[in-house]
C-alpha cells in the first residue's frame, strides 16, 4: 500500500509509480503535499503547506526514514515539475488533463488496484500537491504526475514483467 504512516491530519506515502532516484517520502494533507528526501532528511518541495506548518514534523522525519528503512523500504524518485489538473478514467485508459495543455493516456492496467477497482472508487479521486500527484481514497493509491509522463507503470506491474 503507499499509504505508509498516518500521523494526525498528516498522511505519508509514496507514489506506486515513481523509482529511480534519491530515496524520498511525500506526505499529505487536504491537497497539499510536500516531498521529503531521507537521506541526508530535508525538504525537496513543497505545495500548499505554509513554511510555519511543516516545521514542527522536521523533527519527526528521521523518525519516519528509519521506519521505513527498518522495513526495507526504497523509496525513489522522477522529478520534473508536472501538474494534473484533470482525472478520467475508463474501462481501460486513465486519461489525466495536464495544466500545460497536454492529456496523457495510459492504459489502466499499468495500476492493477484501479484496474480491479470499481468506476465509483476510481471516479473518487484528489489532486494532491498542486496536481503532481492523484490520490484515490477508496483505494489508497497515489500515482505521480512525473512517473506517468516518463512512462512508467506501478511497481507492481512492472516487477510483473520482468
Amino acid at each position: 500500500m503507499p499509504t505508509v504512516l498516518m500521523l494526525g491530519p498528516y498522511r505519508f506515502f509514496f507514489y506506486s509509480n515513481e523509482y529511480g532516484g534519491p530515496e524520498h517520502i511525500h506526505v499529505q494533507r487536504d491537497t497539499a503535499a510536500a516531498k521529503i528526501w531521507l537521506n541526508p532528511v530535508a525538504l525537496a518541495r513543497s505545495r500548499g503547506f505554509a513554511a510555519s506548518e511543516l516545521t514542527p514534523c522536521t523533527d519527526l522525519w528521521p523518525n519516519i526514514a528509519q521506519h521505513l528503512r527498518e522495513r526495507g523500504m526504497s523509496i525513489l524518485a522522477v522529478d520534473p515539475d508536472a501538474r494534473a489538473i484533470g482525472v478520467q478514467c475508463t474501462d481501460n485508459e486513465l486519461v489525466v488533463q495536464m495544466a500545460d495543455g497536454r492529456t496523457l493516456s495510459v492504459p489502466l492496467a499499468w495500476f492493477p488496484r484501479l484496474l480491479d477497482s470499481s468506476a465509483d472508487a476510481r471516479s473518487d479521486f484528489q489532486l494532491i500537491g498542486d496536481g503532481e500527484g492523484i490520490h484515490w481514497p477508496a483505494i489508497d493509491e497515489d500515482i505521480s504526475v512525473a512517473g506517468l509522463l516518463a512512462g512508467r507503470p506501478s511497481v507492481q506491474h512492472a516487477k510483473a514483467l520482468t
